[in-house]
């Protein structure tokens, strides 16, 4: 499996500095590295846009150019949004998965570099670099922030490995007791004959009803008793 890093060219923002980290931290990424970052990263408005990812603006690691933070990095991809000037081969977000895994053995380690807030990467730090990605947009402004843009890399890098994490919390999540399907079956069925309803349908009712959810049997649940209301009160 590959190793991700993700570094940060001199990022002047404190708090796209803990949202990146955030960002990273949700999709199972830990290496955080800063190339002379111009704002704290363990400030407060950091550690709070980090929010349950402190741990990763406390483990990352600060450098004074990025050549020493691709140190040991097989593959640097440059992340920009920018036209230059120099011919390049713009490599979509989309495609990088692929092209990563078409890679094999040969890459281990793969870091995805962004430039600062401002103007982005370098010319000299693009060339540090072995491919030049970007994300692709309808308009080039207002282009990206740049947590955003981290987001997009890791979400993206990701997707085979991430799982929908939403919590189940409907009042009617769990099953419905036995005893209590019995019971809902019952009153059901004396709901029906006051109301009129004809035995045959009745029966076809109380069949599909066995056939339900317990999602759906809580909503039967819930008319029956309303249905129930209006009848005694009128």
């Amino acid at each position: 499996m590959i190793r991700f890093s993700f570094v940060l060219v001199e990022p002047g923002e404190a708090g796209n500095i803990g949202a990146a980290a955030r960002a990273i931290n949700t999709m199972g990424y830990t290496d955080l590295r800063l190339v002379r970052p111009k704002a704290d990263h363990l400030s407060g408005i950091a550690l709070a846009m980090a929010h349950g990812s402190e741990h990763i603006l406390e483990n990352a690691r600060l450098y004074e150019n990025l050549a020493d933070a691709l140190d040991g990095i097989d593959l640097a991809c440059a992340s920009t949004t920018r036209h230059r000037m120099q011919k390049h081969h713009y490599v979509s977000v989309r495609d990088l998965p692929d092209l990563l895994a078409a890679k094999g053995d040969r890459v281990a380690s793969v870091a995805i570099v962004f430039g600062s807030e401002r103007s982005g990467l370098s010319n000299q730090d693009i060339q540090s670099c072995d491919l030049v990605t970007t994300i692709p947009q309808i308009s080039p402004q207002p282009s990206l922030n740049l947590a955003q843009a981290v987001m997009i890399y890791s979400f993206t890098l990701a997707q085979s490995q991430t799982q929908v994490q939403i919590a189940d919390r409907r009042l009617n999540r769990d099953r419905l007791p036995v005893e209590q399907y019995a019971q809902l079956k019952s009153a059901l069925q004396t709901t029906m004959t006051e109301v009129g309803l004809h035995r045959r349908t009745q029966n076809y009712v109380l069949k599909a009803l066995a056939r339900l959810g317990y999602e759906d049997l809580a909503l039967v649940q819930q008319i029956r008793t309303f249905v129930d209301n209006r009848i005694n009160n009128s």
